[in-house]
């Protein structure tokens, strides 16, 4: 807890004084053409693991005209006594195309691997319309609604596909040049089961295109084996370098 006041207290201080951030700023669209991130940092995972860590996550992005291309992966991953504590894996690939200035429509393919929640495995494909809510020169809102299918994987061998329906909601609030508060949220919703994701991130420049990154992730799972934690959270501080 000292830690996390620390560096709460340092991304305090950040707020008012430091490099701008670079992708979006100010609400404002991406430039076209290639931009990225690459992060490194420590984790502390609990739910059906828990540990203390390290994380990888790289993330890019491709905008021209009306497309909007994105990628991002994430690794985390410990042992302790030479047996692996904590190990999670995630893999997304989203296409955008935009109908007009609000509308647009979306693709969505993502892979997570967890290795002590419920799943061994789970993949999401998912097609449908988004709608830019607000876009101001501080802060910006999407809503985003669509249906596909989902093919999972239990820890005992046993395998879930169903069809599915998914909303999300993108949120990002510049509260200054130099640092950034975002919120996400998907559901995804089967017959059988309804998977909830929350990210919440505050970014603060430091020096450059560097950032740092404090975030909370939470996992949530309604349909699990006897014994497994339905929720797993990841808290994490990371430096970002932007590209």
């Amino acid at each position: 807890m000292h830690r996390i006041s620390a560096i709460l207290a340092f991304l305090g201080c950040l707020l008012s004084a430091g490099p701008a951030l670079a992708h979006g700023e100010k609400g404002k669209p991406a430039p076209e053409g290639w931009s990225g991130s690459i992060a490194a940092g420590y984790v502390a995972v609990s739910g059906n693991s828990e540990s203390t860590t390290g994380n990888l996550r790289g993330e890019v992005f491709y905008d021209r005209d009306r497309w909007h291309h994105s990628g991002l992966a994430t690794a985390i991953g410990s042992s302790q006594n030479n047996k692996t504590s904590s190990e999670a894996y995630k893999a997304q690939l989203k296409t955008k195309y935009d109908l007009g200035e609000v509308i647009y429509t979306f693709g969505l393919a993502e892979w997570n691997k967890d290795r002590f929640s419920a799943y061994d495995h789970q993949i999401f494909e998912v097609g449908g319309l988004g709608w830019r809510v607000w876009r101001s020169e501080t802060q910006e809102l999407n809503l985003e609604a669509g249906v596909g299918a989902t093919q999972s994987e239990f820890r005992d061998g046993t395998s879930n596909n169903e069809l599915v329906g998914r909303i999300g909601a993108d949120y990002h609030w510049h509260i200054s040049d130099t640092a950034v508060f975002s919120q996400k949220l998907s559901s995804t919703t089967g017959a059988d089961n309804t998977y909830i994701e929350s990210l919440t991130q505050l970014k603060a420049g430091v020096v450059g295109n560097l950032a740092l990154v404090l975030g909370y992730l939470v996992k949530h799972n309604t349909d699990v084996l006897p014994g497994t934690d339905k929720t797993d959270t990841q808290t994490s501080i990371s430096l970002e370098y932007k590209f």
